[in-house]
C-alpha cells in the first residue's frame, strides 16, 4: 500500500512537498495472533488455568489480564507467534473447550 504524506521543514514547521511511504509486511508473514474468545460457560479460574497450561511463557497476572480483555471486549490476544505454534495453541485451547481463533498479519 502506498501512502502519500507531506514532508515538513522542521525549522519552519511548513509543509514542503509530498512524499511516498511504502507500507510492507516484510518480516511479518509468519506472525499470527492467538485470540481467546469470551467464555460465558467456564469460571474465571478455569480460563486462567487453561491459558497457563496451554502457553508456558504466560504468568498468572498476564493470563488474568487476557481473560479480562476477552470478557470485556469479546476477544483477548493471548500471544503472537508463528503459524504452526499458533495452530498448536488453538488446538490446545479448543481441547479445553475454550473459544479461540488465530489471525494472520501481526
Amino acid at each position: 500500500m502506498n501512502l502519500c504524506i507531506a514532508q515538513a521543514d522542521i525549522e519552519t514547521g511548513r509543509i514542503t512537498e509530498p512524499a511516498e511511504v511504502h507500507e510492507t509486511s516484510a518480516g511479518r508473514s509468519d506472525r499470527w495472533a492467538v485470540v481467546l474468545l469470551n467464555d460465558d460457560h467456564h469460571s474465571v479460574d478455569y480460563v486462567v488455568w487453561a491459558l497457563l497450561k496451554t502457553v508456558p511463557d504466560l504468568i498468572e497476572i498476564d493470563a488474568s489480564l487476557i481473560m479480562l480483555e476477552a470478557h470485556n471486549t469479546g476477544k483477548g490476544v493471548v500471544t503472537v507467534c508463528g503459524r504452526e505454534q499458533a495452530e498448536q495453541y488453538q488446538r490446545a485451547l479448543r481441547a479445553l473447550q475454550l473459544g479461540c481463533e488465530i489471525e494472520p498479519g501481526w
